[in-house]
């Protein structure tokens, strides 16, 4: 049985500021973005949008 789930663009990238990063992003694609961790679900909504996930690396 195969996946088929579509596949998403990933950005991975060390942000010291995360409002910048996200305001940034929203008006470079002129959509909305929610700011969430990776271990929280998200509802998707309706309209174009951004989804920005914030993860700890562990170096």
């Amino acid at each position: 049985m195969s996946n088929t789930t579509a596949t998403r663009p990933v950005i991975r990238a060390s942000v010291p500021n995360l409002d910048a990063a996200a305001e940034f992003l929203s008006m470079l694609f002129d959509a909305p973005v929610t700011i969430t961790a990776s271990d929280e679900a998200v509802a998707t909504p309706a309209e174009r949008h951004l989804i920005l996930i914030v993860a700890e690396a562990l170096a």
